[in-house]
Order: structure tokens, then sequence, then C-alpha cells
């Protein structure tokens, strides 16, 4: 990304104010997160389920899908209130929903070792809807940070694309927000 050190201190001085901003704004446009809605398929990955089995990001064509991305161990309670909400209020025969533990293993851990981890904190019947990612490519895709401490909860339409995505603890308005994204699916 460029950043403001990186543009000669001449060419701030030299332009109003107004279109120094404007020109910010589009680099930063055109520098932002790849994965922007409506911008194709989601970005491919090979991740293992709970249950043990590989998949890959093609078992999220088909069916529109809601991802729970935990980009972090700090995030695990902004994802089970994401999962407890998302499950009590969406229609699962419509909407498949996701839970994606983002994971940077180090050396030493395997990831038998953190699929027997999340095993014990996940119950049973969520292990083949549960995905463990050594990777960081959702977070690159959706401009997150690894560390943080909030659940990203993705809106993918039956093609893969990403419709919509809300970043941050359950409230009605990202509620709202995640409703209206399925509402413009059912029209499809």
């Amino acid at each position: 990304m460029i950043s403001r050190a990186t543009i000669p201190i001449a060419f701030w001085g030299s332009i109003s104010q107004s279109t120094a901003k404007l020109s910010l704004l589009v680099i930063l446009l055109l520098c932002g997160p790849p994965a922007m809605a409506g911008e194709g398929p989601w970005p491919s990955f090979m991740a293992t389920t709970l249950s043990g089995e590989k998949v890959d990001s093609d078992k999220l064509i088909g069916q529109p899908t809601l991802l729970i991305l935990t980009p972090s161990s700090n995030a695990a309670q902004s994802t089970r209130e994401w999962v407890k909400t998302l499950r009590s209020k969406i229609d699962q025969s419509k909407y498949r929903v996701r839970d994606v533990l983002a994971v940077d293993l180090p050396f030493f851990m395997s990831e038998e070792d953190a699929i027997g981890r999340a095993k014990e904190k996940i119950p049973q019947p969520y292990h083949d809807q549960t995905w463990i990612l050594n990777s960081q490519i959702m977070e690159g895709a959706l401009g997150v940070p690894s560390d943080s401490d909030e659940a990203v909860i993705v809106v993918l339409d039956k093609n893969g694309n990403l419709v919509s995505q809300v970043h941050g603890k359950v409230t009605t308005a990202r509620m709202s927000q995640i409703f209206d994204a399925l509402q413009t699916l059912s029209t499809d």
C-alpha cells in the first residue's frame, strides 16, 4: 500500500487539501483489500474439517453461504456469539453456515493438534461444518488483521461471490446488514 510518506512532501504542499484527500481516497480504493462485494469468486483455499475431511473453497459454491471467520484465538468468544445468533435466526435449509478457524500454526504444532483443541470446544454435530485453515488468505482477502478480537461474517452468493462482510460484535445493525444481504440473494 502506498503511504503518504512515500509521496514527496512537495506534492502535498502544492495542491489543495481537498484534492489531496481525493487523491488519497483513490489510492486507498485502488490498493484496498482484493475481496470487495460482487467481485468474483472467493479466493481458492484448502482446509480440514474437524471431522478430518479435506475440503476446498469449491465446497462454498452451489448454495448461499455465511462464513464465520475466526481470525485469532481471541476472537473465539465473538465467534461463539455469532454462531449461536446465526444458527437460531438463519434458515439453514436456504443458507449454509460454516465456521472457518484461520490459524497460523507455529512450527511445533501440527494441524492435528489444532483440530484436537478445536474439538474440545466445538460440539460434535458441527465438526463437519467447522474448518481449520492454516493460512492467512482470508484475512488478507478481507483486510482483517490476523490478531483481530472479533469474528468476521462473510455472505457469499451461490457462485462464491462476496456479497457482504461484517466485522465485530453481534449487534442489531450488523444483523440487519446480514439480513439485507441475504434478501438480495433470495431474489436472484
